[in-house]
């Protein structure tokens, strides 16, 4: 694993947040393939239901949701 894809935290599978302090609220399911060089997880849109995947540096940055 390159030290770009390393990361020091677990992935917080299961844990609801939401994309900064008043964004949209999402669940974590776990990692993906990196893409460009950087660690990805996959979310789900908790509103929607839609799958899409997420930076996981953002993704740790991002509050839990309230």
């Amino acid at each position: 694993m390159s030290a770009a894809l390393a990361h020091s935290s677990p992935i917080p599978v299961g844990v609801v947040k939401q994309f900064g302090p008043y964004g949209p609220e999402y669940e974590v399911l776990g990692p993906s393939a990196p893409e460009l060089g950087k660690s990805m997880v996959r979310i789900v849109l908790v509103r929607t239901g839609e799958e899409v995947t997420y930076e996981y540096d953002a993704m740790m940055q991002d509050p839990e949701a309230r």
